[in-house]
């Protein structure tokens, strides 16, 4: 018996025989098939498994089937049976083979090991096809063109029948080659309130996962037929600015509260320094003053958790400041207009006695004058003066920085304890400079009726007051003329003296 055996074999591998063709592709399928299993199995190589099992053994069936149909040839019909049952095996080797290298080789390692499921059906299938096509033709003889005419009709009525799943299959490989709707995306559908990373893309369907760890089957068609927003890429390489907004009370000043909203963000191990993050007023609302806090996010999978912990330790810090946040109400408040900054006579005073011009004052004139007199705030960047604009008030500095600029360009600094305006208040003159707000500025302001019955009741300060201004005007000539911005004539005492009677009509 085993010399039949080998007999059979040495037939096998008769170069005149047709067989001969087949035993050297079912042997290169199953080398490199077994290859690949070792490489699996002993040495980890993390190849792509698919098909490999299933082909082995399919081919060790090709043998078989190889060394009956070397026996049978003599039996009348059962030869060409098992010869068309061969060619079949063959076929399938051959198919299962081509389709590994295309889609689990080349694809696989392109796309480092992510092949969606998209590219791998396709062009599994046409691999299929054109074997399935080759074996009609080989095995049963059938002459393709004939089967395509024949079914022509056919083919139009499942058309008609599947126009929403071929919809979704064009739909599919559109959206397989848009870069912005690759693997690893982030995206939202609006309409649906979906918001999910694209981890697959099948023939009808896109695959995501909400940041819930959720999986949501979207079609095709519905994607490319639909608002979709991209949100940036899985692993940070592109990042969408995210904007939360938080409602403060009004008691909160903007400049400290964005401050504390800011040193949030920058303390965030999750947003991502680069582009860095800011903190905006947003709007006024009935409530409460809103802000944006704009930043981007290192991974957009940690949204939820990164906003979760933003609110937490907003409340945290705000409470520590004394305030709160406001709940949404409404509320009618019947009230008296007051001041909306207030500061204490006792701090007007000493601003007062500091205060070269107001030196010559008594402490009952302080009083009164104190009584009468305005706290003003300014944010950043605000104007407080206008260079040629009447004006009829002085101001102090008690808080803050201010930039003095003369025909725009500044010319000097102002900080706490300088005052400013005092021409115009005394004199009636236009304004000689624009002064804006460096930083958050607290002044206090002191109007021409202010100050005009403290004059009335002490004439002896008319003198005082003369004397000062030529004072003030002579430095202010000489910072001027050092900067080459004027050649004015200085002023005298009896000059501001005639100004100061025929401004306050006395």
């Amino acid at each position: 018996m085993d010399s039949r055996i080998f007999g059979g074999i040495s037939s096998l591998m008769d170069v005149g025989n047709l067989p001969i063709s087949n035993l050297v592709l079912l042997s290169v399928v199953l080398l490199f098939f077994l290859a690949v299993f070792c490489a699996n199995t002993f040495f980890k190589r993390r190849m792509s498994p698919s098909k490999v099992t299933a082909t082995i053994r399919i081919a060790l069936l090709g043998f078989i089937v190889l060394l009956v149909e070397s026996r049978a040839q003599a039996v009348p019909g059962f030869g060409a049976l098992v010869g068309d049952l061969q060619k079949f095996i063959v076929l399938l080797c051959l198919a299962n083979l081509v389709a590994y290298l295309i889609v689990d080789v080349y694809f696989y390692y392109r796309m480092k090991r992510e092949v969606p499921s998209f590219l791998r059906d396709l062009f599994t299938s046409g691999v299929y096809i054109f074997f399935a096509m080759t074996m009609l033709r080989v095995i049963f003889r059938m002459d393709i063109s004939s089967i395509l005419t024949t079914t022509t009709v056919l083919t139009a009525a499942v058309a008609f029948a599947m126009q929403t799943t071929i919809a979704n299959f064009f739909s599919g490989f559109y959206v397989q080659n848009d870069r912005n709707l690759r693997l690893k995306t982030w995206i939202a559908l609006k309409d649906q309130d979906i918001v999910g990373e694209i981890v697959n893309v099948g023939f009808r369907y896109t695959t995501l996962k909400s940041l819930d760890n959720t999986k949501v089957m979207v079609p095709n068609n519905y994607i490319m037929q639909n608002l979709v927003t991209n949100l940036g890429y899985g692993e940070g390489q592109e990042r969408t600015k995210i904007a939360l907004k938080v409602g403060l009370g009004y008691d909160f000043p903007p400049e400290k509260a964005k401050s504390l909203l800011l040193r949030i963000l920058l303390q965030d191990k999750d947003v991502a320094k680069d582009p860095p993050p800011s903190v905006r007023v947003r709007n006024f609302a009935d409530s409460s003053i809103e802000y944006d806090l704009v930043y981007s996010l290192n991974d957009y999978r940690t949204h939820l958790v990164t906003r979760g912990n933003l609110l937490t330790r907003i409340w945290y810090a705000v409470t520590r400041e004394g305030h709160g946040i406001p709940f949404p109400h409404r509320e009618i408040i019947m009230k008296v207009a007051r001041e909306p900054f207030v500061v204490d006579e006792g701090t007007l005073l000493a601003v007062f006695r500091r205060t070269e011009i107001l030196q010559s004052l008594t402490e009952e004139e302080f009083r009164r004058l104190s009584a009468s007199v305005h706290a003003r705030v300014f944010a950043t960047g605000e104007v407080v003066v206008r260079q040629d604009d009447p004006g009829g008030s002085l101001f102090i500095v008690m808080q803050g920085e201010l930039k003095v600029s003369i025909d725009e360009a500044q010319v000097g600094i102002l900080a706490g304890g300088e005052i400013f305006g005092e021409m115009s208040l005394l004199t009636g003159e236009k304004r000689k400079a624009t002064v804006t707000a460096a930083t958050e500025t607290h002044l206090v302001e002191i109007l021409k009726e202010d100050i005009e019955p403290v004059i009335r009741s002490n004439p002896d300060l008319l003198d005082k007051l003369s004397a000062i201004l030529a004072r003030r005007e002579e430095v202010n000539r000489a910072q001027r003329e050092k900067m080459e911005l004027a050649n004015a004539e200085p002023g005298t005492k009896e000059t501001f003296r005639q100004k100061l009677k025929a401004f306050f009509n006395l």
